[in-house]
């Protein structure tokens, strides 16, 4: 039997049905419909669009170029190449946010019938659009009714009798979350009420980098207060218009809680889903740009890190010289308790009077940072001191005190008693280590114990138990042996110290 070669064809057909299932299939709320909208009039180069929800009616009204009847048949046609061809609006250059032609059709998810009056100079039209009478036609046309044109410019769509209740708060949120309201030629009025960008406060890092696929421009911001749930994470633009927030696996082995995290950028070359709720994730673009905003967080919160212990270290620095600064005074008044003799570290000079003590004066200079010029003398000396201080150490001794000085972030106080001077070091030196202890006349008062972490907040508490430290080491210089005398003169010397603040305090 002979083959019958000749070519024939199947014809592609599309239910009009199925017209209406294309909102509720692609896009995941009905806020996204109206979005849609919003987005047309972006593209149309409006200034203003009025959104009134009244009852079971919605109208979104702009004033964009408006369209023409070539402008209407391009509307009116799925996936029409007009926006990809033409991606930039004519008045304003905005990036077109359009590209699918789809959202007019989908808002038949969220009612049964809609009017479209648009007005473009020299000609004016209404398009209705009724879902029960187009799905009864036998071709594909709708009715449109043409009117003498005003010489006004704009498009009106009326949504009639809504399936689905929309909140004003809600689309209020939603609006003010996805659309660019910064730009001072674009503004958004719900129920006659202005939509306004919300400011942040909290620290902010630019983003400003080139790729192969184009430029991502923006900031991310560290917020001062815990964010909302819709406000966390770094928002992508594309086109001006927010697809997602993304917080790029900064949850993960960060101490910056992404409860903080915040901010936006633009990249309008990345690839979108259909329905603009997120990006071809597996796309060259979007791995590049994902890489991009990893590394750029990075640097953001190494220096929050940085920042963080720099706060740290003037806080301690503050609370150890206002400390030392206490005991100072209850040492003056407490003359008795020390008999030099044999006090450790390095001492400059001599006593004058036999048995006598005077807290002559605090020194403090926070090592790791650049000094302000007039104290780089002091802080010299103080560094000198230190290099000293473990020279003449012993040689077991050495060796462990060189290595808790490594300790950049150390706050490291010097304080003289008659001729004798020592050195008081707030630094981090691990869980495991001791409270506090003494090494060649250095005391050392260790910031990473439990105790201190779990105070870190109360700078009160921490203010007592440095003082409570420091006075248990001096005591303990005089009274190596009897420890139960030295522990009665440590209890004089906090409340004396305690005292002094009080009477400080009337005084003022």
């Amino acid at each position: 039997m002979e083959k019958n070669n000749e070519q024939k064809f199947i014809s592609i057909r599309f239910d009009k049905a199925h017209l209406s299932s294309i909102g509720e299939r692609l896009y995941s709320q009905s806020l996204d419909l109206i979005r849609e909208m919003v987005a047309n009039a972006y593209d149309a180069d409006a200034t203003k669009v009025e959104i009134k929800v009244d009852g079971e009616d919605l109208v979104v009204n702009d004033n964009g170029s408006g369209m023409d009847r070539l402008g209407l048949e391009q509307y009116f046609t799925i996936g029409s190449p007009y926006k990809k061809a033409n991606p930039l609006s004519p008045r304003f250059k905005r990036m077109r946010i359009g590209e699918f032609g789809i959202g007019k059709f989908a808002v038949l998810s969220l009612c049964s019938r809609f009017e479209l009056f648009t007005s473009a100079e020299k000609y004016a039209a209404t398009v209705i659009f009724d879902k029960n009478d187009f799905e009864k036609r036998a071709d594909w046309s709708v009715p449109v009714v043409e009117h003498i044109p005003d010489g006004s410019n704009g498009t009106r769509v009326t949504l009639y009798r809504l399936k689905k209740s929309l909140s004003v708060f809600d689309l209020e949120r939603y609006l003010t979350n996805i659309f660019p309201l910064h730009d001072r030629n674009f503004s958004i009025f719900l129920n006659d009420h202005k939509l306004q960008a919300k400011y942040i406060p909290g620290e902010r890092f630019k983003i400003s980098e080139s790729t192969k696929f184009g430029i991502v421009k923006g900031e991310v911001v560290i917020s001062s207060l815990t964010l909302a749930k819709e406000a966390v994470g770094i928002g992508i633009r594309v086109k001006g218009v927010l697809i997602k927030r993304e917080t790029f696996g900064l949850e993960v082995g960060h101490d910056v809680s992404v409860r903080r995290l915040t901010g936006e950028v633009r990249a309008d070359f990345l690839p979108i889903t259909t329905d603009r709720s997120n990006f071809i994730s597996d796309s060259a673009e979007y791995r590049e740009f994902y890489r991009l905003l990893q590394k750029k967080l990075r640097r953001v919160v190494k220096h929050l890190q940085q920042t963080a212990l720099s706060y740290q270290d003037k806080k301690a620095e503050k609370i150890l010289s206002d400390a030392l600064s206490m005991l100072k005074e209850a040492v003056k008044k407490n003359r008795d308790i020390f008999i030099m003799g044999d006090l450790p570290l390095f001492s400059r000079k001599k006593n004058k009077v036999e048995g006598t003590v005077a807290a002559e004066s605090i020194i403090g200079m926070s090592l790791g940072k650049k000094p302000a010029r007039a104290d780089q003398a002091e802080d010299k000396d103080l560094k000198t001191a230190l290099k000293e201080a473990v020279k003449n150490l012993k040689p077991h001794l050495r060796s462990r005190v060189r290595t808790l000085l490594r300790d950049d972030h150390r706050v490291v106080k010097k304080i003289k008693i008659g001729g004798a001077e020592f050195l008081v070091s707030f630094a981090h030196l691990g869980e495991e280590e001791r409270e506090s202890f003494v090494e060649g006349g250095i005391i050392f008062i260790n910031r990473d114990h439990k105790l201190f972490k779990n105070l870190e907040n109360r700078s009160d508490l921490i203010f007592y138990h440095l003082v409570r430290l420091v006075s248990q080491e001096l005591v303990k210089f005089s009274q190596p042996k009897n420890l139960e005398i030295a522990f009665d003169w440590q209890g004089k010397l906090i409340k004396d110290a305690y005292l002094s603040i009080k009477n400080l305090d009337s005084k003022q």
